[in-house]
């Protein structure tokens, strides 16, 4: 077993085409105001909240996308291919992976450091915690809104990247300020 944290960051480069990031971009920009929430997240203490509302990014849960089904079923072939590469003979399976969650950064808007400590995909009909978190990025013809993790490491993510890592509390990351531009992305956790 690899000990070395990098190891299980995995960046699946153009694993969705451009036409199918530009299509979903042009989707998620026609969609009403009320279809973009602010971002939240459940604080064991407060309940549901979010860090700063002022600057916290804008999400979505729009399943009315047309390239949504194109982007689950690549994500199925990612989680599979991701699963082989790490190679562990007792990690063969996997439940399910949730539902993708659209993100929109809009200019000052970031997501501050955090680990993938979900509790909401857990109504009842499904049960588990997260154990691999998915980030599929849409654009890149934006500035500032580096990914991070580690507090500092930056991972270079480009149009149809699918990045794969454990949810765990050892890869804690987030998204810097945009500072030109929006940055499209979306999400998905693997239980």
């Amino acid at each position: 077993m690899n000990k070395d944290l990098d190891h299980y960051i995995k960046n699946f480069r153009e694993r969705l085409s451009k036409e199918c990031c530009e299509q979903t971009i042009k989707e998620l920009k026609k969609l009403n105001k009320q279809d973009w929430k602010q971002h939240s997240y459940y604080d064991v203490k407060e309940g549901f909240t979010s860090r700063d509302k002022k600057h916290e990014l804008k999400v979505s849960y729009d399943s009315h996308i047309t390239t949504y089904s194109l982007i689950m079923k690549e994500l199925w072939n990612v989680i599979s291919d991701y699963i082989k590469e790490i190679n562990f003979k007792w990690y063969h399976s996997w439940s399910g992976y949730s539902d993708i969650r659209f993100n929109r950064y809009d200019k000052h808007n970031n997501m501050q450091l955090h680990c993938d400590h979900i509790h909401t995909m857990f109504d009842g009909k499904r049960r588990g915690i997260p154990t691999l978190s998915i980030v599929g990025v849409l654009n890149e013809n934006f500035e500032g809104g580096e990914f991070v993790m580690f507090e500092n490491k930056k991972i270079e993510l480009k149009t149809g990247d699918i990045l794969m890592f454990p949810s765990n509390f050892l890869y804690p990351h987030g998204v810097l300020p945009i500072t030109k531009g929006t940055r499209y992305s979306f999400v998905s956790w693997v239980w």
